[in-house]
């Protein structure tokens, strides 16, 4: 089964978080796993994948234009039988985010939602991660690991 993980980063958070997720699909024993940027995918890309993960940083409640342009590439590419997951990175007071609506325009798309929506904290506007998220992200790596095996 092969796992495409697609981001955008703005200061280098989400970049951490989409790392660390990858880190915990390889931990148990997902080996074909690429963690990309949004900005450097093709089509090709998503094709070749069962799985997309796409993450973003939360910006005015949403996702940015990278990760929405990465989303609607991987879908003009095909969707049909294709799994999914969504993340992002938010302020501690935000209680949605930019992974609510990518995983709305996944499923407008027909894509199987593997794990729901994943926020992961930051301190500040620019960061960093609060204590714990990477390690939190690790395991929502895990988990879309098992989604993938059942």
């Amino acid at each position: 089964m092969r796992v495409i993980v697609v981001y955008d980063s703005s200061y280098g958070n989400t970049e951490k978080i989409a790392l660390a997720i990858c880190s915990g699909m390889k931990e148990v024993g997902m080996s074909d796993v690429v963690c990309k940027r949004a900005d450097a995918t093709a089509p090709e890309d998503f094709k070749q994948a069962d799985a997309w993960v796409v993450g973003s940083p939360t910006h005015i409640g949403g996702p940015t234009g990278e990760a929405k342009k990465a989303l609607k590439i991987a879908s003009r590419s095909g969707a049909t039988g294709k799994k999914g997951a969504t993340f992002d990175t938010r302020m501690a007071n935000a209680s949605k985010g930019a992974a609510e609506k990518l995983e709305s325009m996944m499923e407008g798309e027909g894509i199987a939602i593997l794990q729901r929506g994943e926020g992961f904290t930051v301190t500040g506007m620019k960061g960093p991660l609060a204590e714990g998220e990477e390690a939190k992200a690790v395991s929502f790596g895990r988990r879309i690991a098992g989604s993938l095996r059942t």
